[in-house]
């Protein structure tokens, strides 16, 4: 069975798993949205079973391939001989380690049989790897009859490796190679990254291995993983005569660094385990990448090592991006361990010309668009002559990101939620925010109509479950039951906007502190009788009937609002079921995994607040929440005056919270009858009342 390209990569990735992991954080390893991953998960699925796999999904988990360790390898088996569907970047990689590997001129025929694409598609991405190359100093011969050779020093061809090849590879792919693919076959002459010898590099993996306790430092994944790659490649062309050239002076100086020894010691041990002579600028080679190579911090790394100007530097630049972002970073000591440790290794890289691609650039931009900003213009102006990337500015920022999430824990944010009448999917999103995002503290409940009179500035965010129409106000618009998606976008809006947050949050609390402690009882007793007025009205017409439903749905609903206009409960029933209809339209009413819609509506039509349910003796299929249909056959009305006052509508709210708080509480209010449902409001009046009491 055909398999995309990226089908093979989750199905990789799951099989070589052994914890549950989210459709988040699937989306981010595969660099892909999380509506990506739910779409690819439904072809997945089916193909996994055909292996005798399954897919456990756990509520809050997430997801884990299941089966025997036979049956994974059988499928990863698969997966390795499974025809690749190759990205244009995929194919240019593949085409200059096909050029870096051979000595002799490839024809395009040969490299579009291989890719099995067309001569002119190849052609095209000749073009573009030309551009790739000719910063490194390299060249391609492209000639009719001859073929495609490509051309430059070898040093250069060493330093692509790194920042075209290596650096694009996941640490888990190379786990895979090294630990799944090749295990057992130290032997095996097949190509890894169609680049080195995959028995070479078993062997290499090895020999790192027992170093480890020779060398100055340790390295992190990443870098382990790139000099492992490195040297077996290095290995490989100093044994085709292929070897790099240094200058004298450049040699002596790294000579004088203490990376130094350890590339002498790692130089001892391959020569006895390859068999070659590593001459010295070889060994020079290998001193610049254990100095541009990250390090793990405190074990191997020593602060008292790093040059005095990098130290300043990295001072200098935390005090920048405190004021730039208007909080104290500058006592943060793991934020400056953190930063020293990557940026003198970061400095060499720039100074050698090596890259360190960086997967979540772009993502990161996104995200901490005002601190990516930020730290861009503190690395001009402290690090003046160096270059750095994009990469490695996204690489400091995750540093400056990571002091932040903290400050985030800390900033108990208040929210002011947004619907179209206050009293319904208001609280709802409320109560999924609340579990979702623990450091949004506090919450209240606004209709469209109200936020014109709302102090906006009272609040640090705005999160709506409808479009808001007026100007200047910033939101985030979300589904009122918060999918994963929705809160994943909350969560970036959170960590995009903290430093405007956590800015206006200390200007409101200087503002606070100068206000009186007592509160004003004579405000407080009108909340008081404002809340008893909607107990009162709420419980004293609470009812369930069941009502004719086998007709239209739009005379359902004019039928259902004649029986409130005669009940007192509304004004004029036609106009009332029009409200309803196209509060409809703006967002579904169907609560999903239920059989359940919640009908609300604030209005002037309203006479009196109250909850109504009523069962119908036939479905309707009704538009939910999630924009998914479902059949309804309860329908829970919740209407309220226009000029119902706020306290009012947190009643509403709390009802409606307490509809879908749990999978109980929906089979509760979808199953109970009259007297059973009576009383799980009496007692949630009660808790609810308790509290404000208590504040």
């Amino acid at each position: 069975m055909y398999k995309t390209a990226r089908e093979q990569k989750l199905m990789k990735h799951l099989l070589l798993q052994s914890r549950y992991e989210t459709v988040h954080e699937l989306a981010e390893t595969l660099q892909v949205s999380t509506r990506t991953i739910h779409r690819e998960l439904k072809t997945v699925k089916p193909l996994m079973e055909s292996f005798g796999l399954t897919l456990d999904k756990q509520p809050g988990k997430g997801l884990k391939a299941v089966g025997s360790s036979e049956d994974k390898q059988r499928l990863l088996a698969d997966l390795s001989y499974e025809h690749h569907e190759y990205s244009a970047e995929e194919r240019k990689l593949l085409i200059l380690c096909s050029l870096l590997e051979s000595q002799d001129p490839i024809k395009l025929y040969s490299l579009a049989n291989e890719l099995q694409v067309t001569n002119a598609t190849v052609s095209y991405d000749l073009d573009e790897l030309e551009a790739w190359i000719a910063p490194f100093g390299l060249t391609l011969i492209r000639k009719r009859g001859f073929g495609i050779q490509l051309t430059g020093p070898e040093n250069a061809k060493r330093k692509i490796i790194g920042n075209l090849i290596v650096n694009r590879l996941d640490i888990q792919s190379f786990l895979e190679a090294v630990e799944l693919n090749i295990k057992g076959t130290p032997g095996s002459t097949e190509k890894m990254f169609g680049i080195v010898n995959k028995g070479e590099l078993l062997k290499m993996d090895r020999l790192l291995f027992q170093l480890k306790e020779k060398i100055a430092f340790v390295l992190s994944d990443s870098s382990y993983m790139a000099l492992a790659v490195h040297l077996t490649f290095a290995m490989e062309r100093i044994r085709l005569g292929e070897t790099i050239t240094m200058e004298t002076s450049e040699l002596e100086a790294l000579q004088q660094t203490k990376e130094y020894g350890s590339a002498l010691e790692m130089a001892k041990e391959l020569e006895k385990a390859f068999g070659v002579l590593i001459p010295e600028a070889e060994i020079g080679y290998i001193t610049i990448h254990l100095r541009s190579a990250n390090r793990k911090y405190k074990t191997e790394f020593k602060p008292q090592e790093i040059e005095l100007e990098t130290v300043l530097q990295t001072k200098r630049l935390i005090c920048f991006i405190s004021e730039k972002i208007k909080i104290d970073l500058t006592e943060n000591g793991s934020l400056y361990d953190g930063l020293i440790a990557h940026l003198e290794p970061a400095i060499n890289r720039v100074k050698e010309n090596i890259d360190m691609y960086n997967p979540m650039t772009e993502q990161i931009k996104r995200d901490y668009f005002l601190l990516y900003m930020a730290v861009e213009e503190g690395m001009e102006k402290y690090f003046p002559g160096l270059a750095f990337s994009d990469n490695e500015i996204a690489f400091i920022v995750l540093h400056f990101g990571s002091a932040l999430e903290i400050k985030r824990e800390e900033a108990k944010i208040k929210a002011l939620i947004v619907c179209s009448s206050g009293i319904g999917s208001s609280k709802m999103l409320a109560s999924r925010l609340k579990k979702e995002l623990p450091e949004i503290r506090s919450f209240d409940m606004s209709s469209l109509i109200e936020l014109k009179d709302r102090d906006i500035g009272a609040y640090d965010m705005i999160v709506s479950t409808v479009p808001i129409p007026y100007e200047n106000i910033d939101y985030i618009m979300v589904s009122p039951l918060l999918n994963e998606e929705d809160a994943d976008q909350v969560k970036q809006y959170i960590k995009r906007k903290l430093p405007l947050i956590l800015d206006k949050k200390r200007g409101r609390s200087l503002r606070e502190e100068k206000k009186q402690d007592t509160p004003d009882m004579l405000e407080a007793a009108g909340r008081m009788r404002h809340y008893a007025a909607v107990i009162e009205a709420v419980l004293r017409h609470f009812s369930i009937k069941p009502v004719e439903s086998n007709m239209e749905y739009d005379l359902f609903l004019r039928n259902l609002f004649l029986m409130l206009e005669e009940e007192g409960h509304v004004r004029d029933a036609q106009k009332t079921a029009l409200l309803l209809a196209e509060r409809e339209r703006q967002g579904g009413l169907g609560i999903p995994g239920t059989a359940m819609a919640l009908y609300h509506l604030k209005n002037e039509e309203i006479v009196t607040p109250f909850f109504k349910i009523y069962d119908l003796t036939a479905p309707y299929s009704v538009k939910g929440m999630d924009g998914n249909s479902l059949a309804v056959t309860r329908a829970l009305v919740m209407m309220a005056p226009a000029d119902m006052p706020a306290e009012g509508a947190e009643i509403l709210s709390a009802v409606s919270s307490a509809i879908i708080e749990s999978k109980d509480s929906m089979e509760a209010f979808q199953t109970e009858d009259e007297a059973d449902l009576y009383e799980r409001l009496n007692r949630l009046f009660y808790l609810f009342m308790q509290e404000q009491w208590q504040r």
